[in-house]
């Protein structure tokens, strides 16, 4: 079973803050055809790389991003939290390796082991936003931990780029009318 594409708020997140596909297209080389794909629900695969790029381009913070981004994504199954108040050192350890198995990753978010794995052992696996955020949540990672270590080496085009790919654009439009 494949998991849910869930809804997401890009483009009511973009639009509150009056960010103009342009301005991310200049910063992040994404074409402004797919943003507007995006922005308006064409695309509802959001891969998590675009996503990292499209909240470096607005320099916001990812928690609070990710969060008003996904609202309302949760873990689909969670087992109850045990506390065991004579639980020994090793016993705390071998709770973090279970809780961290692929296999209980996917119960939890619903993502199929498959798929966990391919996202392990297959460089050219591509994660998608809202996985990334599910992994977090089910490793009790902090929203937006993984994007960072995975993208870290990400920047955003120099200014000398950002205003070549404006007047790209602009040239584009023109040409319609």
């Amino acid at each position: 079973m494949a998991s849910r594409i869930p809804d997401n708020n890009l483009n009511s997140f973009l639009t509150k803050r009056n960010i103009a596909n342009i301005d991310i297209h200049a910063k992040t080389g994404i074409p402004t055809v797919e943003i507007s794909k995006l922005r308006n629900g064409l695309i509802r695969k959001i891969g998590a790389k675009k996503l990292f790029l499209i909240i470096l381009s607005i320099g916001e913070n990812i928690e609070n991003v990710l969060e008003e981004i996904y609202p309302s994504l949760s873990l689909i199954n969670v087992k109850p939290e045990v506390k065991i108040s004579k639980q020994t050192i090793l016993g705390r350890f071998f709770d973090s390796v279970e809780d961290n198995t692929i296999k209980i990753i996917s119960f939890k978010t619903g993502i199929t082991a498959q798929r966990l794995k391919s996202l392990k052992l297959k460089s050219n696996a591509i994660p998608l936003a809202h996985e990334l955020l599910l992994i977090e949540l089910a490793t009790k990672q902090k929203p937006g931990s993984l994007f960072k270590l995975l993208y870290k080496d990400l920047i955003l085009n120099t200014s000398q780029e950002q205003e070549k790919l404006r007047e790209i654009e602009k040239s584009k439009s023109s040409k319609k009318k």
